[in-house]
């Protein structure tokens, strides 16, 4: 199977970025009523008003996620994946994870749950593999470029 261009993996997975980014928008907007549901059914010792505040804090960011891989498999479909812009969309994935563990860092001081640490330790390597990753493609562009000028 292709994994870039058009009619591959990356435009399959586009697609689903896309529908996963419309449905959190949808979740984002619908999250009091969902949280107050879920409180009533499962965990009435949830504190409800901090769970909302972390979770609309913490929303924006992955939204933003989300809607910077929807660009980077943009590049993918194209058939162009080593471009200086898929190095500004992964350093701002990896500048949004940080702030996601730093908020749950903040929240862990209102509600203590062993989904808390796990956000926290999750977040935490996807801000520095995506930092790594960002200063690999960096390089790796420009020893590219540097090879096409030399040709």
């Amino acid at each position: 199977m292709k994994v870039t261009g058009k009619n591959s993996l990356s435009n399959f997975i586009e697609i689903c970025l896309k529908i996963i980014f419309i449905l959190g928008i949808i979740i984002y907007i619908l999250l009091p009523f969902l949280l107050k549901k879920y409180v009533e059914i499962f965990n009435t010792v949830l504190k409800y008003n901090a769970a909302l505040v972390i979770l609309y804090v913490s929303g924006i960011p992955a939204l933003i996620i989300v809607h910077e891989f929807i660009k980077m498999f943009g590049t993918l479909k194209k058939d162009n994946p080593f471009v200086m812009e898929n190095v500004k969309h992964l350093k701002v994935v990896s500048i949004c994870s940080l702030i996601i563990s730093i908020e749950y860092i903040i929240g862990i001081f209102f509600i203590v749950s062993i989904f808390e640490i796990i956000f926290i330790a999750v977040f935490i390597i996807a801000w520095l593999g995506t930092y790594i990753l960002s200063e690999l493609l960096r390089k790796a562009i420009e020893y590219k470029e540097e090879n096409e000028l030399t040709i």
